[in-house]
């Protein structure tokens, strides 16, 4: 019988309790597979693939009979790979998507969302380079308090409702909407449509997976429907906004800020990126590079998860 193989992918900072419990099994390769030329030759050398977010797998970068049966992924997010192709050519996907009980223990993104709501609040990135500069002005830093404001919260699953209980906590008022009839407990007032959740929020904070039906779900209609002055937060895809809309009315001064963690089209972003080049001149745009879930815990915790779930579906 022919040794089970199984690839890290995306090798660098992979959990060390992952990889044991997989060379248990089989023999376990570290070696980058992320560009498209190294994908199609991994997925025909290997058993299992384990792979996060670099990598968008589509239908032309699949073999039609490759020898990988499993590709893991420990995220919730799918978008980045094409499911049904995956599906033709017997590939399984080993995913956190639907893991409840399990990701309630894993908060990383929600506390990534305060923290980017803070540092466009209270002009942190500015304040620090300011200060890197020799320079001591904290009259040009002057913010904006969360306490006493209302944040509402699009989409009240598990990450919504983590950060409905955190903005809470800052004492803010929290009110939430969710397409779905049954949401995850939170302080958060549900509220049933979402033009009335964006007519009452001072911070609109966006929490929903990315479908067709969520496709620039916050567009120019969303947008004339928020209060002057608001500000939007979206750790969850960049395809959620419109970004054309969002760039309207950022130069518009109608929305005060903007803080994303996603733009549309990752994950290849170059400088020519729209929303990229707008942050570059102006501070009332702060992006990070989808790093909201990479936390050193988080990872660890996800992908022991995942790779115990691939040993489960080989039958050990």
């Amino acid at each position: 019988m022919e040794q089970l193989r199984i690839l890290i992918g995306e090798p660098k900072n992979f959990s060390e309790a992952a990889i044991r419990a997989l060379q248990r099994v089989g023999e376990v390769v570290l070696k980058d597979a992320t560009s498209q030329l190294d994908l199609p030759v991994a997925l025909n050398e290997f058993d299992a693939v384990f792979l996060r977010l670099k990598t968008r797998i589509t239908r032309d970068l699949l073999p039609l009979q490759p020898r990988c049966r499993f590709l893991a992924v420990p995220t919730t997010g799918l978008d980045h790979i094409d499911l049904g192709a995956c599906a033709e050519r017997g590939i399984e996907i080993i995913s956190l998507r639907g893991e409840r009980e399990f990701l309630n223990t894993v908060r990383a993104t929600a506390e990534h969302t305060i923290a980017l709501t803070l540092s466009l609040m209270r002009n942190l990135p500015q304040a620090v380079e300011s200060v890197r500069r020799g320079e001591w002005d904290r009259d040009r830093f002057r913010g904006r308090e969360l306490y006493g404001k209302t944040a509402g919260i699009v989409g009240m699953g598990r990450l919504g409702s983590m950060t409905a209980r955190y903005f809470h906590a800052f004492g803010m008022q929290v009110i939430g909407y969710d397409i779905r009839n049954e949401v995850a407990p939170s302080p958060a007032v549900r509220v049933n449509r979402l033009e009335e959740l964006l007519e009452h929020s001072d911070l609109v904070s966006v929490h929903v997976n990315y479908t067709d039906e969520t496709h620039h779900l916050i567009n120019n209609a969303a947008f004339a429907r928020m209060r002057p002055g608001a500000v939007l937060i979206n750790t969850s895809r960049g395809a959620v906004v419109d970004e054309v809309a969002l760039l309207e009315v950022l130069q518009s001064g109608r929305l005060a800020g903007a803080a994303l963690d996603v733009l549309e089209g990752e994950p290849c972003i170059d400088n020519d990126h729209p929303v990229l080049r707008y942050a570059q001149t102006n501070a009332n745009v702060l992006i990070t590079p989808h790093i909201g879930g990479n936390t050193f815990e988080s990872l660890e915790k996800t992908e022991l998860f995942v790779a115990k779930r691939l040993l489960s579906k080989l039958g050990f």
